[in-house]
């Protein structure tokens, strides 16, 4: 993890909050688990995870990390994403806005995106099915510029 000076204090306080209202620990290598992933402000993986912590001259285990990531998901703190490339993607939830993904089918590449269009159709789909949407999952697959320009030259 790059040292970014990045206030991840709401995000710590909550996920204790939530630990102590499920009657979870707080150890010092959750903590530490958490503070990486809540740095980091992009899709990662568990490989991704374990080599952070490497970088960082420090061991973790995939046991530990899948403990600590299935912990936080349990709380509401994790997303888990299958972009259809044989492993799981994480993002954190707090302080992420609401979004939605278009994945490149070629190169793995993905982008975020919003549009409000999507919240009116949400709101629509409330409205007309007496229904309150907790979330969403919407991924576009395609080919991105890049890959479509290197597919013309070959």
């Amino acid at each position: 993890m790059k040292e970014e000076i990045i206030d991840i204090s709401k995000e710590m306080a909550l996920m204790h909050q939530k630990m102590l209202k499920k009657r979870l620990k707080s150890t010092p290598q959750r903590d530490e688990i958490a503070r990486w992933i809540f740095h980091v402000h992009s899709h990662f993986t568990v490989d991704d995870l374990i080599a952070g912590f490497h970088e960082e001259g420090k061991r973790i285990s995939s046991a530990t990390a899948y403990r600590v990531i299935q912990m936080m998901q349990d709380l509401g703190l994790l997303i888990e994403h299958d972009f259809g490339k044989g492993y799981k993607h994480f993002e954190h939830v707090p302080g992420h806005h609401d979004h939605d993904h278009i994945i490149c089918s070629h190169c793995g590449k993905i982008i975020e995106f919003t549009d409000e269009r999507l919240n009116a159709i949400r709101e629509y789909i409330e409205k007309e099915n007496s229904f309150i949407v907790e979330s969403h999952v919407l991924n576009f697959y395609g080919i991105c510029s890049n890959c479509r320009k290197e597919n013309k030259r070959n």
